[in-house]
């Protein structure tokens, strides 16, 4: 799986290429914490924030917000931003987006990215379903910008592979707003885009019908 937060400067034919490849149990173990993931979106969208700011949009206590920046910060996910000292010191993403695969051929690795993929789904899903439950509360064009859709696509894997990567080269020409909020427009506000791919039929219908034995 990819976060949705992918980096600047992408190959064009693979847009993970450019995303650090998270591969060590530890560092996924260590972000599989509700409150880690919320730390590190609130990094996203404001841009720096102190333990102080974090722990008013995070909740809890400054000194466990404290203790979860400083997890985050030694497996390099934040990093410290100019100014400050102390509890008062301003904390940044140390970099935006990152790879995780659930097939890593170290067990180890493989359970932890699939552990840490499975609360970062639920929480997906239920940030979109809290959206949706309150879909008239936005104003009209934020209500017209939003909607879902599914398709269902026939075609080889390498097709299906290449459809994504195309999805998320759109999506990353608006990266560089995450790591710089100078850059958004005025008016702009967060929209959070979920992808998931996955095949329509059973793992067993999903064969190819010339691939079965014949008599």
């Amino acid at each position: 799986m990819n976060s949705t937060e992918p980096g600047a400067g992408p190959d064009q034919s693979n847009p993970t290429a450019g995303l650090r490849k998270v591969t060590d149990p530890r560092a996924l173990r260590a972000l599989a914490h509700p409150t880690r993931i919320a730390l590190l979106e609130a990094l996203a969208l404001h841009g720096s924030l102190t333990a102080t700011e974090a722990t008013a949009i995070v909740g809890g206590s400054v000194p466990n917000v404290a203790y979860h920046l400083r997890t985050l910060a030694s497996h390099a996910y934040v990093v410290e931003a100019e100014g400050g000292g102390g509890r008062e010191r301003p904390w940044k993403l140390g970099e935006v987006g990152m790879s995780i695969n659930s097939d890593e051929p170290d067990p180890a690795a493989a359970h932890a990215a699939r552990a840490l993929g499975e609360v970062m789904v639920d929480r997906w899903l239920e940030r979109m379903g809290r959206a949706r439950s309150r879909r008239q509360q936005y104003p009209p064009e934020v209500r017209a910008a939003c909607g879902e859709s599914q398709f269902v696509v026939f075609g080889v894997p390498a097709e299906i592979e290449q459809m994504h990567h195309e999805i998320m080269n759109i999506v990353l020409r608006y990266s560089d707003r995450i790591t710089d909020p100078s850059l958004r427009p005025e008016g702009s506000i967060a929209f959070e885009l979920l992808q998931f791919t996955y095949p329509f039929d059973s793992p067993s219908d999903a064969v190819e019908p010339d691939s079965h034995s014949e008599g």
